[in-house]
């Protein structure tokens, strides 16, 4: 389990997005950003494998699957 340290980080955290609702959102932004660039380059470089495709085509079908239970 987390320590309390961490759950004051959360607070704090939470509490700076309702007080500043615009200012967190350029200051993440970046974050995720590049978060979504390493993964896009992951799954590329991941495709160009036939081991790489097969557990692509793995994740895509679970995924698919998933949806489609809910659905």
């Amino acid at each position: 389990m987390r320590d309390q340290s961490h759950l004051e980080q959360i607070d704090r955290w939470a509490e700076y997005v309702k007080t500043h609702p615009n200012e967190w959102k350029i200051k993440l932004k970046p974050f995720i950003d590049s978060q979504i660039i390493i993964a896009q380059r992951f799954y590329k470089n991941l495709n160009k494998t036939k081991k790489g495709q097969d557990i692509l085509k793995r994740i895509v079908d679970s995924k698919v699957s998933s949806i489609n239970g809910i659905i």
